[in-house]
């Protein structure tokens, strides 16, 4: 590969304009070398630093001295952090706080949800609606049916009767007049 690239960048510079060549065009051929000294890139990865510094930069507040400003705000973060070990359990602190997905819901004892539906969490802060197509709506519909142990002994029988191949095609509008057969026999 050390030998391919010079090689492969003279065969390109013979099809190509010289407009076209520049640094980033060259950089492959030092790429094996700094590969063998560095090692994998995530030991030498710039990002998670760039990323600390971005938010010691948000926290400036004097724009004249803002490399004190920076230190005084990664000083009081890392502070509140480690003397937040020393809080009460009730004192709410950012290393206490509760996993978003850990919410207490009230259930109606007289109405316990399906199965499918009984899963704690919230929903992410960027909510976006989008309408799904026919074909994705009939494949989450069956999804939730295929999966909810509550439909289990309908969909026995209906395999006993159809077989496996109607599952997909067939098995929704089935369970749907099975069990609305089932509410207005039911309701009689």
């Amino acid at each position: 590969m050390n030998w391919n690239i010079p090689v492969i960048s003279n065969k390109l510079e013979r099809i190509f304009p010289c407009g076209f060549f520049d640094v980033m065009e060259h950089l492959p051929i030092h790429l094996v070398h700094e590969a063998r000294l560095g090692g994998p890139v995530q030991c030498r990865w710039m990002y998670p630093f760039e990323r600390t510094i971005g938010k010691c930069k948000r926290f400036v507040k004097q724009r004249n001295r803002i490399e004190g400003s920076i230190c005084e705000a990664y000083l009081a973060k890392e502070t509140a952090h480690f003397c937040s070990y020393y809080f009460d359990s009730h004192v709410p602190c950012a290393r206490n706080r509760p996993n978003r997905h850990n919410v207490v819901i009230e259930i109606d004892p007289l109405y316990p949800p399906m199965s499918v539906f009984n899963q704690p969490g919230r929903g992410s802060k960027d909510r976006t609606k989008r309408g799904l197509s026919s074909m994705e709506y009939k494949s989450a519909s069956n999804h939730v049916l295929l999966n909810c142990p509550e439909v289990q002994p309908f969909l026995n029988d209906f395999v006993s009767q159809f077989g496996h191949g109607a599952v997909y095609s067939t098995f929704e509008a089935w369970f749907k007049e099975c069990v609305s057969a089932s509410y207005i026999l039911s309701h009689m």
